[in-house]
């Protein structure tokens, strides 16, 4: 992350922003996993209408890198200080443009959200993916990778649930990746994997669930 050399007018403008800004509603439907979230049209309507009188303005840089798409998210205030983010890339398994365009138009509501403080996905959703956990010490010992057998029970479970969904593969690991913020799957933690394989787990369940009450 980089930013001016000073950041106190911007900073005071955010923290007012994040005081008085209406957190937009989640009106958006996820299909596959049953959740909602806040288009980004709304993220952006919420920053329109609280921002501009503070002296404040963003600007997002779209970025292609090999498979990659992503977005660098800068705001800047009136007074010339600024903070411009690191990247945020997302793997494109779906080598088409509607693949890097879904890809781009979540990096942009995702980052958006983060700078400006908006909770725009359901928390619970992004941490049981991701696999947050509190800290339990200061000298944490070095994450274990997944196992070519976790990765492939995890591969096998999308499979199974695009199946059970009528949905797309691959869109349904897009999905779970970017709320895991995990660029590769085959370069994830164990616990990543673990507690991805857990949520579909969970996912599939209710799904064939859904089939049951429907037969009956």
């Amino acid at each position: 992350m980089k930013m001016s050399e000073t950041i106190t007018e911007l900073s005071k403008s955010l923290a007012e922003f994040q005081e008085s800004v209406e957190q937009p509603a989640k009106t958006a439907n996820n299909p596959f996993f049953k959740s909602k979230y806040v288009p980004l049209e709304n993220v952006i309507s919420a920053i329109k209408n609280k921002a501009h009188a503070l002296g404040l303005s963003y600007i997002q840089i779209p970025l292609a890198e090999e498979n990659k798409v992503g977005i660098k998210t800068i705001i800047s205030h009136s007074s010339g200080e600024f903070i411009e983010f690191d990247p945020f890339l997302l793997p494109v398994d779906k080598n088409t443009a509607q693949g890097a365009g879904s890809a781009l138009t979540y990096a942009r509501r995702y980052t958006l959200s983060a700078a400006f403080g908006i909770a725009s996905d359901d928390d619970d959703d992004g941490n049981a993916a991701s696999g947050v956990q509190k800290q339990k010490n200061n000298n944490p010992q070095p994450l274990a990778m997944a196992t070519k057998e976790k990765i492939a029970k995890l591969h096998a479970m999308f499979k199974e649930y695009a199946e059970l969904k009528g949905g797309d593969e691959a869109e349904i690991k897009d999905f779970i990746k970017g709320k895991a913020k995990v660029e590769s799957i085959g370069n994830a933690t164990l616990i990543q994997v673990n507690n991805m394989i857990k949520t579909m787990q969970e996912l599939i369940a209710k799904a064939k669930e859904g089939q049951t009450q429907n037969d009956e």
